[in-house]
C-alpha cells in the first residue's frame, strides 16, 4: 500500500511544543519546524529526516518524508495523545 501526497494532507498535524499547540499543515511548514529546533536536543536528533524532507522532489518522496516527519513528531511525544491511552494496556 503507498500513501499518496492528497491522502498525507488530507488533516492537519497537531504538535504541542511545550505549552503550545501548532498546526503543522505541509512539508514546508514541517521543514521551517525543525530549522527552528536546530539548537535544541530533538533538532539534533533529526537532521537526517530533514535532509529527506528538504530533497523530496516527487509526489512519492514528498508523501514518505510527511509520514517520515509524523514518525518522528510520535516518538518525540510532540502529538498530543488521547489522555485514556495513558490507562491503555
Amino acid at each position: 500500500m503507498t500513501t499518496t501526497l492528497t491522502e498525507t494532507f488530507t488533516s492537519p498535524l497537531v504538535l504541542r511544543i511545550g505549552s503550545e499547540d501548532i498546526e503543522i499543515t505541509s512539508l514546508d511548514g514541517a521543514v521551517d519546524l525543525i530549522r527552528s529546533l536546530r539548537h535544541d536536543h530533538l533538532g539534533r536528533y533529526a537532521e537526517m529526516l530533514l535532509t529527506q524532507m528538504e530533497s523530496a522532489r516527487t509526489t512519492p518522496q514528498k508523501a514518505e518524508a510527511w509520514v517520515a516527519f509524523k514518525t518522528w513528531s510520535a516518538a518525540c511525544g510532540l502529538q498530543p495523545h488521547n489522555p485514556g491511552w495513558r490507562h491503555a494496556a
